[in-house]
């Protein structure tokens, strides 16, 4: 009996060795579709900003834009969940990152104003500049963040309509905060600061930039209201918003911060 049980102890003993390993099987990767409309958006942003040298493109450039604004907003958000920090989503983790760099980028800027700002001829022109309407350009702006917010309470609530109205709200409010940059730049044309002076080059390129970032958002803002009216956002998927959110709160304190250091700053 015993010499049975070794045989069949060496029989199993075998086939176990036999036997290959199971491969444990990859994880499947759900890739987004391809898609020609960021090279469409990129392409008409291009043109836009060569507008500012030959106006007839700033028409051609808005049509390319908003066409490639269109396009995007029937495109899917795809999350690809990495193998690495888990815990963070991958799309916040890269809006995080990119926030890193601006804030490199706009330090560079505001850094640069300020070693202008001590040179001869900034006092006389920082006369000219209107602050009670950057004020209210100011208040526009920090206006527009707290309809952010309370846009992204309500979709996390799952009230779509509140949603809808919030960012509605928010989407005027970039226009206006542009539209009162537009009239300070005309206003200081108007007495004579242009790009060949010195304030004219510190202020147009640091106010300049800043508001292409608020463009910029105005037009990711315009992408989201119209994914919004196809009901793509709801209790359950609101990252969109939220990293909307994150990157219109990052251009209001960068506004809060050149605004003082352009004009309350002497």
């Amino acid at each position: 009996m015993s010499i049975d049980m070794e045989l069949v102890a060496d029989d199993m003993h075998e086939h176990m060795h036999d036997v290959e390993p199971h491969e444990a099987e990859p994880d499947e990767i759900h890739m987004p579709p391809p898609s020609i409309a960021p090279i469409i958006l990129g392409f008409g942003a291009a043109l836009f900003l060569l507008g500012i040298i030959f106006p007839p493109l700033l028409v051609v450039g808005l049509v390319v834009t908003v066409g490639g604004i269109w396009k995007m907003a029937h495109f899917p958000e795809v999350d690809l969940h990495p193998n690495w920090l888990t815990f963070l989503n991958d799309r916040k983790l890269g809006m995080w990152v990119f926030l890193a760099s601006e804030v490199m980028f706009f330090s560079a800027l505001v850094g640069a104003f300020i070693a202008f700002k001590i040179q001869e001829g900034f006092e006389e022109a920082h006369e000219v500049l209107n602050l009670p309407l950057a004020t209210v350009g100011t208040t526009v702006l920090i206006v527009s963040s707290f309809a952010v917010v309370m846009g992204l309470e309500a979709i996390q609530s799952d009230d779509r309509r509140v949603f809808r109205n919030w960012m509605l709200v928010t989407l005027v409010l970039g226009l206006t905060f542009v539209s009162i940059q537009a009239i300070e730049w005309y206003e200081l044309f108007d007495h004579g600061i242009d790009e060949t002076t010195l304030f004219g080059t510190a202020f147009y390129v640091t106010t300049g930039f800043h508001g292409l970032h608020v463009l910029g958002g105005v037009g990711w803002l315009a992408l989201l209201l119209l994914k919004a009216r196809r009901g793509e956002y709801s209790a359950q998927n609101n990252l969109g918003v939220e990293l909307f959110g994150l990157y219109w709160h990052f251009v209001d304190v960068v506004w809060i911060v050149l605004f003082t250091v352009i004009y309350l700053i002497h």
